[in-house]
């Protein structure tokens, strides 16, 4: 019997296919990749390449079982806290851009790890009725949706061996726990924009904390919208902002229910103590916001949970004297007494730290509990408290010893 030459190059194929293993060791990737070791993705977009899992990150369609997380963050354009549900990566993860263009694309993107913003500060120019001044308008305690050099990250890029439109971006330094954004902003052309995590495999590391500056007034309002400010992640120059003391916060870079505080509502809803660079005393950022008398007081100090804290107390005359300072202007949130000033609002609180009040607080220091004195911040006096009643507009700010 004669078989012709195609019959015999067919039976040879079907007997190489036919071998367990043969097809597949003839087109592995190299194992030098680390693309090589995960699933590649199939369809286009952003990719983390994570545990032999691909994680759509933007776009694109990734593995069934990724992780995702609950984030809040700040908008500064939108001028409001924002929320969604993001994807959550580990540190170790790397990224796969997947397009037509891809190595076109990476000339234009950026990654930032998203600081943590305290407070929001606008400040006024000076007219001729009054002197330049700064207040505090919001103190939002969350990511901030922008970009600052301190928290850029390169992305390093290397080809995906026979994938000429993937390219396999390393993150440097590594990733660490936190919120980031990966951004594609090309010149002249609609870019986007994606928020994920990444996961903390201990302890969260403690954030990088800022107090936002913004011009406030008309023609404050004038410049956000003419400015990089109204970009949806604004690259924030470094008179936006000032660096602020971080020391005390934990996780609160890693999503909107970390932190751990617990307590009256009034203090937990600003869960960030301050410290005082002079005396080394941390303070709650605002007071409890209700009528008490001494011996209440005491008692929501001592009762009181906050930053990771426990060990609270009620403030001598002399500690409240010292976070007074006559060039700083506070809003008071003193509704009732706005209500009586007409016109205008309450006189703004002269006190470090941007801590919020409500009243006049209260010390343990005098004859307590039937005599005590307080300290009026708006006008940086000493006042005595002669009730053991709850009284009006008297206030509980907490302190603790920080060593």
């Amino acid at each position: 019997m004669h078989f012709s030459k195609h019959l015999l190059a067919v039976a040879v194929a079907f007997s190489i296919a036919a071998v367990p293993g043969w097809a597949q060791v003839a087109h592995r990737r190299p194992a030098s990749s680390a693309a090589a070791k995960s699933a590649l993705p199939e369809f286009f977009g952003f990719y983390a390449l994570d545990g032999g899992q691909s994680i759509a990150i933007y776009e694109g369609k990734g593995s069934e079982n990724g992780k995702r997380a609950g984030i809040e963050w700040y908008s500064i354009p939108q001028n409001s806290k924002q929320q969604d549900t993001t994807p959550q990566i580990s540190t170790s993860a790397r990224f796969v851009l997947f397009y037509s263009n891809s190595g076109e694309m990476i000339q234009s993107m950026s990654l930032y790890k998203l600081p943590y913003v305290r407070n929001i500060i606008e400040t006024l120019p000076a007219s001729a009725f009054s002197p330049p001044s700064r207040r505090v308008v919001d103190s939002p305690n969350m990511p901030l949706l922008a970009g600052i050099p301190d928290l850029s990250f390169k992305l390093l890029a290397k080809p995906v061996p026979n994938q000429p439109q993937m390219v396999e971006l390393v993150p440097s330094p590594q990733l660490t726990p936190g919120t980031y954004v990966v951004q594609y902003s090309p010149s002249g052309a609609n870019g986007w924009f994606a928020i994920f995590s990444v996961a903390a495999n201990a302890e969260a590391e403690i954030p990088f904390c800022l107090d936002l500056v913004l011009p406030g007034g008309p023609g404050g309002l004038f410049e956000r919208a003419n400015s990089e400010l109204n970009s949806t992640v604004p690259a924030l120059a470094s008179y936006r902002y000032s660096k602020c003391d971080s020391s005390s916060v934990t996780g609160a870079n890693s999503g909107p229910n970390a932190g751990g505080q617990s307590g009256p509502a009034s203090a937990a809803a600003n869960p960030v103590p301050w410290t005082d660079p002079a005396t080394g005393l941390m303070w709650t950022r605002s007071d409890n916001d209700a009528d008490l008398d001494f011996n209440q007081a005491v008692g929501y100090c001592k009762n009181l949970k906050l930053g990771g804290f426990s060990n609270w107390r009620l403030p001598e005359i002399e500690e409240l004297k010292d976070i007074s300072d006559p060039s700083a202007n506070v809003p008071v949130n003193r509704p009732v007494v706005a209500a009586m000033h007409i016109p205008g609002q309450p006189a703004p609180a002269h006190i470090k730290g941007y801590i919020t009040i409500s009243g006049l607080e209260m010390s343990n220091t005098g004859k307590p509990p039937a005599e005590v004195e307080t300290f009026e911040f708006d006008a940086g006096k000493v006042k005595i408290f002669k009730s053991n009643k709850p009284h009006r507009q008297i206030r509980a700010l907490c302190v603790r010893n920080s060593k």
